[in-house]
This record gives structure tokens, sequence and C-alpha cells, in this order.
């Protein structure tokens, strides 16, 4: 209003000002301090509700989290786990949390997270549903005829189907290795409620988005036996043969009897096996600490560091290192572990390696359900080399190559045959025919 009276001053068609109420007086500061009390209120509503919503995938961050596997966290690993994936939120209001749920805590602030998520959720069951049915149509495209100009469609539908229900758990669930038959006798209600896979082609059509010919082209078959396979006293010879038969690599596991109950080999076979080959040795470090054994595979002739997600706190500051020293790095995931926990560090990669089994363990059957993994990386990274390990063999191979899988390593899938040579080139073939 008195704006409006010093605009129109000295005209005769000054309007006039409009009655105004006097202004409210100001509230006391305590006042103010009382109307942000709902507002921390709805925050923790919002943490609640992200985490119903996004329970299995926050719980397998959560697991991954969990160093030890004993289902127990303190506050402030669980405050930071969650603040990397969803919304942040302070100690304190998880507390009342914790407190309303009625989950216990110790003094120095552990609790069980999974008994938290459990009555977070309320219990429910629609995950496993969810879960029953994305298995059925990951077997379902798996055993589907496939023309190569469907593979874009198929590796963005493969990766729609990411999990949300642990490797193991579905292990125990599916038994192992079981066919597409097997599955739907076994479970019935969602194999038939499943869509079909020309159905899920279709959609996925719509959003593929077709990788180009220039970046297929760069895509190279590499198939990598595993030494730990071998015959120990012959190592050299059996190396040598690989080679000669056309392998690319040569993947050396190692093991420390920590991250994984086996014991291996370390530095000092890798420094013997250098001086009778040139060729490429691939070093898949399943060990707790990698960091420290860095100089020391430098020095005896790795070409490839690959260290576990799991197993550091800071991947970058190992990548420095590798960079530094002039070793080609990988990162690998467990089965548990989610997809997307490597994506920020892909472009910095030689290889990214997706366990297909438990590392650590003998005879286990290829977990089929991985391979949405696997599509995943190649959908959103083109020209990274994509790595499979664990139960890969010639009945396999083909799914892994679908998927985008281009290094491929096998142990007794190659040294186990009768005929490693032809292993080997059916494996390249099968690449080379998807890629």
């Amino acid at each position: 209003a008195n704006r409006r009276k010093q605009k129109h001053a000295g005209s005769a068609h000054a309007p006039e000002a409009p009655h105004c109420p006097p202004a409210p007086r100001r509230p006391p500061f305590r006042s103010i301090r009382h109307t942000f009390k709902p507002r921390r209120r709805r925050k923790k509503e919002v943490m609640e509700a992200y985490a119903a919503k996004n329970s299995i995938i926050l719980t397998a961050h959560l697991k991954i989290a969990d160093k030890e596997g004993k289902g127990l966290l303190t506050e402030d690993q669980f405050v930071k786990t969650v603040a990397t994936i969803g919304p942040k939120f302070t100690r304190e209001e998880l507390r009342k949390i914790l407190a309303e749920r009625k989950i216990a805590r110790s003094p120095d602030g552990v609790f069980s997270y999974e008994s938290l998520m459990d009555k977070i959720t309320d219990g429910t069951s629609q995950v496993a549903v969810d879960n029953d049915k994305r298995l059925a149509e990951i077997l379902k495209l798996l055993t589907c005829k496939l023309e190569k100009s469907q593979i874009p469609a198929f590796r963005t539908a493969m990766a729609s189907l990411q999990l949300t229900e642990p490797a193991q758990s579905i292990l125990k669930k599916t038994g192992g290795t079981m066919s597409a038959e097997e599955f739907q006798k076994k479970f019935p209600a969602a194999w038939k409620s499943s869509r079909e896979a020309s159905e899920i082609l279709e959609e996925a059509k719509k959003t593929a988005t077709a990788t180009t010919t220039k970046e297929s082209k760069t895509i190279q078959p590499y198939i990598c036996p595993s030494v730990l396979s071998s015959d120990f006293a012959r190592l050299a010879e059996e190396c040598k043969k690989m080679i000669d038969l056309g392998a690319h690599w040569l993947h050396m596991d190692v093991m420390d009897g920590h991250f994984v109950p086996n014991l291996t080999i370390g530095a000092p076979v890798i420094k013997s096996l250098r001086k009778h080959t040139t060729s490429c040795l691939d070093c898949h470090l399943m060990v707790s600490n990698p960091e420290q054994w860095v100089d020391d595979f430098k020095k005896a002739g790795a070409d490839t560091f690959c260290f576990h997600l799991e197993a550091v706190e800071d991947p970058n500051k190992l990548l420095d290192k590798l960079d530094k020293l002039g070793i080609k790095s990988g990162i690998a995931l467990k089965p548990d572990t989610p997809v997307d926990a490597v994506f920020p560090y892909c472009n910095r990669l030689h290889h990214v390696l997706i366990m297909t089994v438990e590392p650590g363990f003998g005879g286990q059957s290829f977990m089929w359900w991985t391979m949405p993994k696997v599509a995943a990386i190649r959908a959103r990274f083109p020209a990274l080399n994509i790595q499979v390990d664990g139960g890969v063999k010639t009945h396999t191979i083909d799914a892994c190559s679908k998927a985008g899988a281009n290094v491929i390593v096998s142990g007794s899938g190659i040294f186990g045959q009768k005929n490693p040579g032809e292993v080997i080139k059916a494996m390249t073939d099968s690449v080379s025919a998807y890629q």
C-alpha cells in the first residue's frame, strides 16, 4: 500500500490504499523451535518408507558393510550405509527408530540390522514372490532362441531382472543347477505368472540402446584357463600347453584362507611362472587386505591385479596405486553384492569380474541368475572387459556370452577335459558370436 502511494504521488488517479490489518506479533524463539519438530518426524518417516520400499537392495548393502557376517552393525555403520544409497539421517534419529521398533542395542551402539529391516517391512513376502517370477523370466530368456539382432534387447531385459534375494538363499531354493523344466515343476505359479521370453524382448526393444558396430568390434574374446585346476607338479608345462591350444590369459586364483576358507598360491608362484611364459598372468586376489600385496605382485610380474570390492574400504586409493605402478586393475563382485556398487569405478578398470559361484569353494554349480549383473554392466559400459568365473563350461558358456561376458575363466571345464583345445575354441566362438 505504501509503494502504491509513492508511485501515484501527485496524481489525481491515485488509488486508495486498501485497509490492512496490523501484522501479527512475531512468536517467541521457543515457538519457532517447536515448529521444526514435525519436520524431523517426517524425515524419520521418509527413511522408514525408503527402507520398506528398497528393503532388499538396502539389506544387500548392509550385508556388505557387515564384514563379520553376524547380522550386526554399529549405529554409525548403519547411518553411513543408508546415506550412500538413500536419505541421510542422524544417529539420534536412528536411536528413536530402534526404540519405537523395540530393537535392542548394546551400550556401544551395536544392534541387529536384520531385525530392524524385518520389522520395517512387517515380514512381507512379496519380494520373494517377485524373485521367483524374475528367476523364471531369466530362465525363459536364457533358453530361448536368440538372433544376433536381438542381443541389445536381450541384455536390456536381462539387466532389468536384478534379483533382490541373497545368492545363497536362491542356491538352496533351486538346488544348484536347475533346468527350465525342473523350475517349472517346482515353482508352477511363478512360471505361469511370469512373462514369456518374446513378450520380455518386445518390451525391452523399446528401450534398448544398441551398441554401435565399432564398439562391438572392440570387444575381444579372452579365454583364461584357471591354473588352480592344473597339475602343480608340471605347472609351467601345463600353462605352455594351454597357450599353445589357443588360450589368451592364465588365471591365477590367490586365496589367503581368511577372506575365503581355502589357501592357495601367492606372489612366489607368480614370480616362478613368469620365467617360463610371456602370456598375461591374470591375478584374482581373494584376500582380506589386497593393498598389502600390490608391490609383491608387481615385482613378481603380474599383468593384472583384480581385488574384491567387499575387501576394501577405499577402492579409489588402491586403484590409484595400481595405476601408478602400471598394473591393469580389476574389481571382483561376489554373487550377493549389488552390481551398482561397482559402477562408480568402471571407467577406471581394465575389467570387472562377476563371480558365478561363491569364491573359495570348489565343486559349485554355475549360478545362472547372476547373468543380469553381466548384462547390466555391458549395457552401461559397452567397451569394458567383463569376466565371469565359476562353473563356466561348454553347456553354460552361451549364457555368459549372450549376457555380455567376453573374458571367460574356466578351471575343470578346460583342464579336466579330454580335448581342452576344442573347449577353448568352442568358448572363443561363443563369445565372438554374441559380441
